[in-house]
């Protein structure tokens, strides 16, 4: 019984060790987690987070994202340049230069990848901007409140830049048409 009780444990313990060592290696395809979070489709769970612009956006948004008092590429410098200094922190796809970048951040203890995608573009009245940012977790089925968490306080990296209007509903329309700029044509401007 006791051999029979220890073979148990010993398949238990390796499964769980197979487990988490595959989540900590898992591999990241930019093809699938690069994506826009203007058209991203909505999580099937509730383990995502997302702010945009409601004008623009394809899917119903968390937050409403603000506006700011910098064109598109000085809001995704410093976002960057924020972001790239918080722990476990990796860039998958995407660069400044876009305005169009997505993230990996591991979890502390198990190392579960989260895919933060954050685009930025500039709106009608100059030196204006505003950001989109659609966070998610790769594994799991309720992310208890971790990507909202994380996205204000990413959001915060950037709040010297707002111009004080309540939020993006309030926005210039981004382009004549009311449809979303694309990001390496508002990047430059």
């Amino acid at each position: 019984m006791r051999v029979m009780v220890l073979i148990i444990l010993i398949g238990i313990f390796g499964l769980g060790g197979y487990v988490v060592f595959s989540i900590r290696t898992v591999t990241h395809d930019p093809d699938r987690w690069h994506v826009d979070p203007l058209t991203a489709p909505a999580q099937p769970t509730p383990n995502g987070y997302y702010v945009g612009p409601p004008s623009v956006s394809t899917q119903p948004v968390n937050e409403p994202s603000r506006i700011y008092d910098a064109d598109a590429a000085r809001l995704a410098a410093a976002f960057d340049g924020f972001v790239m200094g918080q722990p476990r922190v990796e860039r998958l796809a995407g660069s400044i230069e876009e305005a169009w970048i997505t993230y990996v951040q591991r979890t502390e203890t198990l190392q579960f990848p989260d895919y933060i995608s954050v685009r930025f573009f500039n709106l009608d009245v100059p030196n204006t901007s505003t950001v989109a940012i659609f966070s998610r977790s790769r594994f799991g089925h309720s992310d208890m409140g971790v990507n909202e968490d994380r996205v204000q306080s990413w959001l915060k990296s950037i709040a010297s830049l707002e111009n004080g209007l309540a939020a993006a509903e309030d926005e210039p329309e981004p382009d004549q048409d009311g449809t979303a700029p694309e990001a390496a044509e508002t990047a430059g401007q």
